[in-house]
């Protein structure tokens, strides 16, 4: 066929009539200004007209392409896939279908296609047309989008959310699972010490060798900062889950960098597999993240039991109530422990103990509710309520105390939060600000743990505590793991020697030695000494004879509420009385 023929054809199928060659010309025209690609076949399947794009697309110009067939043009994959939709075109169907096809230049386009019937003026089926829209950039953003959305970026693993799609896909065909999270020890420590770079390539090598040496996962996934899932199908074994569990262990042990560094890492491993009485994925997430954070308390594994559900259940409505106290302030109050000088027998002191009396369950032992205020976050604030109310007290009762004594001091508590919050100088100054408290009569406790934890930025902190003048002691002294070679560099005041030490004095001559080496350390290192747990005159005798600075404990008073300490704060102590 010429190409006038074609034209003659083309604007008889087109219109029905022979339109002028100006509305032809036009019609060329538009074809070609659309950046879909166009073409338009005959019955045989033959080429009759392309657009410009179609034919950039193809790299050929139209005078070869004009009365190919579709089997000339397209390779025999393309040819395959495109028939059947002609077939339907060509019994006088729309289709319309997406997908990947070769390019003519190389690589893949993402299409979507349009295979439509063209008719004669009666109607009948003259051939087809076939529109192509490239939509590879859309689809490559879509992608991007993808990924981002159900891939972890860094380790190029699955993420929480496509984790929780595969599930709901195992839950919707009934085939059971079990969900296993190892969670990697210490990691926020090792990043903060080591670098982002150095704990991300740990993070790679540990996806890529989970991946490769842990068998029977379905899937792997980065499911938080440090923690990783493996999806178990089928019916739970737990011998076979063990296996699995002692492979990651063995994987998270030999962590390794890209450029071969080692650094050593141990995993806390929760399992959890999906139970009747779970109604979403989601909850067998949620369990294995529980029964995760109790193997981090307990140490190496933990499987979910109910049980844990329901602590968990209680932590967060303790920590509910607890926060709305914090705002009221209505339940929570001060006890107050004096602290006697143990030469001479008079008040020395109070440390400052927060007591919650909860409105529905009565009194909540510090115990119980303190460890939930470190684990919240709670505590910084819990602590400032703390540190505010002690200071108060012991302004008013310095105005109070026997003339010509020495000033009263008040401990208070500084937790592991507390001192790792950057803005404790600025609070402490604050509160001493508003009380009018001279910060002398402070003295703040912090345990030994805590310090040496990290050891050069608490030493900082302690100065700038300290050249505020506050005084600082080292509360249940020998219980931790000081250093003597940091303990001579901290700027404290005192050493607290801890009870379970006082309470073992007259079980043998070694544990006296214990205590009597505490003390003289103090003395050496010029700090004074606070015993507590005395329970008995025969424990604080002893004390007395060991040269014990302060002594505090049941035997003197328990911790009391303001209105009975201010009658000691007058003079009246029934610990003289009685002798």
């Amino acid at each position: 066929m010429t190409p006038d023929a074609r034209l003659d054809a083309l604007t008889a199928a087109l219109s029905g009539a022979a339109p002028t060659n100006v509305g032809l010309d036009a019609l060329l025209q538009v074809m070609d200004s659309m950046p879909v690609l166009f073409s338009l076949m005959d019955g045989n399947r033959r080429l009759l007209h392309a657009n410009r794009a179609y034919l950039s697309f193809i790299g050929q110009p139209l005078a070869e392409l004009v009365g190919r067939s579709c089997a000339e043009m397209l390779s025999d994959d393309q040819y395959r896939l495109t028939q059947p939709m002609v077939d339907r075109a060509l019994r006088g169907e729309v289709v319309q279908s997406e997908g990947w096809m070769p390019a003519p230049g190389g690589g893949q386009r993402y299409v979507q296609r349009v295979h439509a019937p063209y008719r004669h003026a009666d109607g009948t089926i003259a051939g087809y047309f076939v529109l192509l829209d490239d939509l590879t950039d859309r689809r490559t953003v879509q992608d991007d989008l993808f990924r981002l959305a159900y891939y972890c970026p860094v380790t190029g693993l699955a993420n929480r959310l496509l984790l929780q799609k595969h599930m709901a896909d195992y839950v919707a065909v009934g085939e059971p699972f079990t969900l296993v999270i190892a969670d990697i020890d210490r990691f926020a420590e090792v990043r903060t010490s080591l670098g982002q770079g150095f704990a991300d390539e740990l993070l790679v090598d540990l996806a890529q060798r989970l991946g490769r040496e842990v068998q029977r996962v379905d899937m792997l996934a980065r499911v938080s900062d440090h923690a990783f899932a493996l999806l178990l199908a089928g019916p739970c074994d737990p011998p076979s889950v063990e296996r699995t569990l002692a492979q990651v262990s063995a994987v998270v042990r030999s962590a390794r960098s890209h450029s071969g560094a080692a650094v050593f890492l141990s995993s806390s491993i929760g399992v959890a597999p999906w139970a009747d009485g779970h109604e979403q994925p989601e909850d067998v997430l949620r369990d294995a993240e529980i029964a995760t954070s109790r193997a981090r308390e307990s140490g190496g594994l933990a499987w979910f039991d109910p049980a844990m559900h329901a602590r968990v259940v209680e932590q967060v409505r303790m920590e509910h109530d607890l926060r709305h106290a914090l705002e009221n302030g209505h339940s929570l109050w001060v006890a107050y422990q004096p602290i006697v000088d143990m030469v001479t027998g008079r008040l020395a002191g109070f440390e400052a103990l927060v007591r919650w009396n909860h409105p529905e369950r009565g009194n909540i032992p510090p115990g119980v509710f303190i460890p939930i205020a470190e684990s919240t976050g709670l505590v910084v604030a819990l602590g400032t309520w703390v540190l505010e109310e002690a200071c108060r007290r012991i302004a008013d009762w310095q105005e109070k105390r026997d003339p010509g004594s020495a000033p009263l001091f008040m401990s208070v508590n500084l937790s592991p939060r507390q001192l790792s919050d950057p803005d404790l100088v600025g609070v402490v100054r604050g509160v001493l600000r508003r009380t009018g408290v001279e910060p002398s009569w402070i003295k703040l406790e912090l345990t030994e743990g805590a310090v040496m934890e990290k050891a050069e930025q608490s030493i900082r902190l302690l100065r700038d505590l300290r050249a505020i003048g506050i005084k600082l002691s080292i509360d249940d002294f020998g219980t931790g793991y000081s250093s003597l070679s940091y303990l001579h560099k901290l700027p404290i005041d005192s050493l607290k020697v801890d009870r379970s030490f006082v309470s073992a004095m007259h079980q043998s001559e070694e544990n006296r030695a214990i205590v009597r080496i505490i003390v003289d350390l103090a003395r050496l290192l010029g700090f004074d000494v606070i015993a507590e747990g005395i329970e008995t005159t025969a424990d604080a005798n002893l004390l007395r004879a060991l040269a014990c600075d302060f002594g505090q404990g049941y035997h003197f008073a328990r911790p009391l509420p303001p209105d009975e300490v201010e009658r000691m704060v007058e003079g009246k102590l029934p610990w003289l009385a009685e002798g």
